[in-house]
């Protein structure tokens, strides 16, 4: 890979309506569109989508930084792993960026070799996977008419937004849509680490049952999460202290959480995302893959690593719908429930 060009194009993906989360409203997300063209005119596309409140960098340092990167890559294609972390260890704080960069740069070598990426990464995937959905904070009468709507689209997994100020209202939340829908429906939630830790695990031991399938960041620190999970009341999921492969081995280490939340955007990319859930089987820790609200391009980098994950989770894909505008036609739309990687 010689004599490479890269350009790039920002972009905005304003939502249907804001989307509520314990962390505040989201209306729009930004990122940019990278392009690594070779010089046989074969061009590599990838997205960086810089989400500062959720653990990666800000949008601006992306920007600096493409403004200035000068593309000079080695790429051992018999050994794609350590060669594309070596030639990406420099932008280990620009996670988005990482992320753009190696999607661009697999995306190219798809190409020149004419392979799928499994094949380049000799990996088996699984055709069919299963997605949740979410719904933000809402008023009750919303959350569960939403619900209602979700599950009869094909939904059989919930994921809510929890973290209002007033618990009783999550309670209430969660045991009218208990009511609404049938048992059969998984329901999780998230709290994105606006408890403290007392208030958490008063909270976990009233959520006990409902019978969740988990609960999501109710803490910020790891170490907090730690001692949650040894309570097992219900399990505990990290999502913003798992952004690295650091994070992930001291979770991992310190038992820490029963699931790992992984969003390749905000890890870094598809290879050390992989890379950590090959960590997470061997210590019997469930990984979800999630989006983080990018375009449907960056959006393919997190369907092709839940596609990997033998087991049959449901994984937080079915985000296209919120958007008024996508960058192309979403190539992995949820149907009834799943997403098909292979038409």
């Amino acid at each position: 890979m010689t004599n490479l060009q890269l350009t790039f194009f920002p972009y905005a993906l304003s939502f249907k309506k804001p989307f509520q989360t314990a962390k505040g409203k989201i209306t729009k997300r930004k990122g940019f569109i990278l392009s690594l063209e070779n010089q046989d005119g074969q061009k590599g596309i990838g997205d960086a989508a810089p989400f500062p409140e959720f653990g990666s960098e800000k949008y601006e340092e992306t920007e600096n930084a493409l403004k200035n990167l000068k593309i000079k890559l080695k790429i051992d294609i018999d050994n794609i792993f350590k060669s594309i972390d070596k030639n990406l260890k420099q932008y280990e704080k620009l996670p988005a960026l990482r992320h753009g960069l190696e999607q661009a740069i697999l995306n190219l070598i798809c190409k020149e070799k004419n392979e799928s990426l499994d094949k380049i990464l000799d990996r088996s995937v699984k055709n069919i996977i299963k997605a949740n959905a979410v719904i933000g904070i809402l008023s009750l009468k919303k959350s569960v008419s939403e619900a209602v709507r979700l599950v009869n689209e094909g939904y059989t997994t919930l994921k809510l937004k929890i973290g209002r100020d007033d618990f009783k209202k999550d309670i209430n939340v969660i045991q009218e849509i208990k009511k609404a829908v049938n048992n059969e429906i998984q329901i999780r939630v998230d709290v994105n680490g606006k408890w403290k830790f007392s208030e958490a695990k008063r909270n976990i031991e009233k959520l006990k049952e409902f019978k969740l399938e988990y609960i999501e960041q109710p803490v910020k620190r790891i170490a907090d999460l730690a001692k949650l999970n040894k309570f097992k009341s219900v399990p505990i999921a990290a999502d913003e202290s798992c952004r690295n492969l650091n994070d992930a081995k001291e979770i991992i280490k310190r038992k820490a959480a029963s699931v790992l939340i992984l969003k390749p955007m905000m890890i870094g990319g598809l290879i050390p995302t992989l890379e950590i859930i090959d960590k997470a089987k061997k210590k019997n820790i469930k990984c979800i893959i999630t989006s983080s609200f990018e375009s449907a391009i960056g959006r393919s980098s997190a369907v092709f690593a839940a596609s990997v994950i033998e087991e049959n989770y449901a994984h937080g894909l079915g985000t296209a719908q919120y958007f008024k505008n996508d960058i192309i036609e979403d190539p992995f739309p949820v149907k009834n429930g799943n997403i098909y990687l292979y038409p």
